[in-house]
Order: C-alpha cells, then sequence, then structure tokens
C-alpha cells in the first residue's frame, strides 16, 4: 500500500531503506521522464511491516499500477527475487537495469553479444532476436533470464528488453544456458510501457 512520499524516508544520519543505493545522473536522469508524484513512493507490506521506496511508481491504486526499479549497480540474485515478491504485491514490475560503458567487463561482453541478425524471431509486431552470452561467465544473463518481472536494459541509451520465460516459450524456447532474446525499443516506447499506453 503507498504512503506519501514525506521526510520519514530520508533521514540526516542515512537512508533507512536498505534497498536504497546512491543516485547518479543516468538514475536522476530516467527518474526525471516521470511526473513528481510517481517519484521515490514509499510501500508497506500490511502483512509484515516491512517498508521499501519504489523508484517510480505509475498508476497507484488502480488497476494498471506499475513499479519501475531503476538499477545501475550489481544485485544478488536474493535480492532481487526479494525485491520483486515485495514489488510485486499488487502491482507490475519492471526492470531497468543499465549497463554502463564505466564497468568495461560486464559493458564488453553484452556489447559482443548482441547479435540481432543471426536468429530474428517475429512476434506480436515485434522482431525478438536469439542470441548467446560471448563472455566467459552467464551468470549475469542468467540472473536476469530467471527474474518474475519484466526485465529491460539500457545500454548506450538503447532500451531492450529481454524475452522473460513465457516469451522464450513462444520464440521457440527454452533456451539454453547462456542463450537469451532481445527486442528492442525506443525511450518513448519504453515510457509508455511502464504506462500501459498503446
Amino acid at each position: 500500500m503507498p504512503v506519501e512520499n514525506v521526510p520519514h524516508w530520508r533521514h540526516k544520519a542515512g537512508d533507512c531503506d536498505p534497498w536504497s543505493e546512491p543516485e547518479g545522473p543516468w538514475h536522476l536522469g530516467w527518474k526525471e521522464l516521470f511526473d513528481l508524484s510517481c517519484r521515490e513512493i514509499g510501500l508497506v507490506d500490511g502483512a509484515t511491516g516491512e517498508r521499501h521506496r519504489a523508484d517510480v511508481l505509475y498508476g497507484a491504486g488502480t488497476s494498471k499500477a506499475t513499479v519501475l526499479e531503476l538499477q545501475h549497480s550489481s544485485i544478488s540474485e536474493d535480492e532481487r527475487a526479494s525485491r520483486e515478491a515485495f514489488y510485486k504485491q499488487g502491482h507490475r514490475m519492471f526492470w531497468l537495469v543499465h549497463i554502463h560503458s564505466d564497468n568495461s567487463f560486464l559493458g564488453f561482453n553484452f556489447g559482443i553479444s548482441m547479435d540481432f541478425t543471426k536468429r530474428p524471431v517475429e512476434l506480436d509486431g515485434k522482431t525478438f532476436s536469439v542470441m548467446r552470452w560471448m563472455g566467459r561467465s552467464v551468470q549475469f544473463i542468467e540472473k536476469w533470464k530467471r527474474a518474475n518481472a519484466h526485465v529491460f536494459f539500457d545500454f548506450g541509451g538503447h532500451i531492450l528488453y529481454l524475452a522473460s520465460e513465457t516469451v522464450a516459450q513462444r520464440l521457440g524456447g527454452p533456451f539454453q544456458r547462456g542463450e537469451f532474446a532481445l527486442c528492442r525499443l525506443t525511450r518513448d516506447e519504453f515510457i509508455r510501457a511502464v504506462h500501459w499506453a498503446d
């Protein structure tokens, strides 16, 4: 259940939300694309009293409520699953994961893995491309493939939707370890998806 974004959520001595991370230009830039009333919305689990802040909560209190979590730093699979379990209570959830160039190992591996030419598949008017992770460790892509929320990557300003397990099945999956599918979107298409707009 949402609570007002009141000063309680930001203490002078620090942040009481353990999922909070420092907000740099990427994080702040994305939040600026959404109305102030949708940003930094506190949510409370009615059963446990657990409290966390959604980076963006669009459509609070409606059937189209969507939590958008902006993820710049690496997180464990356990934390990813915990956030999904919390934020998906009564909400649809999107991740936007930043693959940034200053993290050369991940950025390099992500970049060399993208191949939109070999295995394109049309699905519901969108083109997905099935590709293989080219880095030494497939842990990163496998962690996000197992997400229970919609996962998007921001790589060099390009927005890429990662096919969920359900979508992968429709694309001819399940995919083998290290295989994944991406669909390119514009920034406006992504924002419309958060808003449930056509």
